[in-house]
């Protein structure tokens, strides 16, 4: 397994308006990937920020196996592709940085993954879509179909991603590169399938989508 994580801040700040809410960093994603995970893998870190402590951190922990030091944050989709570009596992295993997994949790996930030539991508979460807006999410126990997968964790094959050709860049700087890929990926005739009981945790109270902020993008301000 590859573990792609795209990185801004190595601390990132916590939004004033959930102040009280718990939160995670890339430190913390790497222990619990040392910790509950017994699979082989390797962990690609891309960074899109100029943190000089983000920095000091990747180059500094040997759990890391690659990574890209980017001289701009070039966005989510790019640095997606990137992560792609260096890895090297059958399996290409998306997470955001501020997650928390349990044991067992990415060995279920691989498991499903790799159960059926005909599943194309899967994820703890995923959303029900019609006419390309969001009608509901995925609940329950136990595996079920549906039609995006969350981008905070998702795996494909290595083989999927490139026949898709990657993350659409003109998605850039965020927002809906992940959409389009499970749209991209049903398109080759494979299912997409979520289990809301496997034990990934978000805490997304403190990301760029749970508040209204400036998002420095390749010398632009959105």
């Amino acid at each position: 397994i590859s573990f792609i994580i795209p990185v801004l801040e190595l601390n990132r700040a916590k939004n004033p308006k959930r102040i009280f809410m718990p939160k995670a960093t890339i430190k913390d994603v790497l222990d619990n990937i040392e910790e509950n995970v017994s699979c082989e893998y390797e962990i690609i870190i891309v960074c899109n920020g100029q943190d000089e402590k983000l920095t000091q951190f990747i180059c500094g922990d040997k759990r890391v196996t690659r990574y890209s030091l980017n001289s701009d944050n070039v966005g989510v989709a790019r640095a997606w592709n990137m992560g792609a570009q260096l890895s090297t596992g059958r399996v290409l295993c998306y997470l955001n940085d501020d997650i928390k997994i349990e044991k067992n949790a990415i060995e279920d996930l691989v498991k499903q993954l790799l159960s059926s030539d005909k599943i194309g991508q899967v994820g703890p979460a995923g959303s029900f879509w019609e006419d390309c807006k969001h009608k509901s999410f995925s609940e329950g126990t136990g595996w079920q179909n549906c039609d995006v997968i969350s981008g905070f964790c998702f795996l494909l094959r290595s083989s999927t991603f490139h026949e898709v050709g990657g993350f659409d860049i003109n998605y850039s700087p965020a927002g809906y590169e992940e959409i389009d890929l499970s749209y991209r990926i049903r398109e080759l005739g494979l299912t997409v399938c979520s289990n809301s009981s496997i034990k990934i945790k978000h805490f997304k109270d403190h990301g760029v989508s749970a508040q209204k902020m400036d998002i420095n993008y390749l010398g632009q301000t959105i």
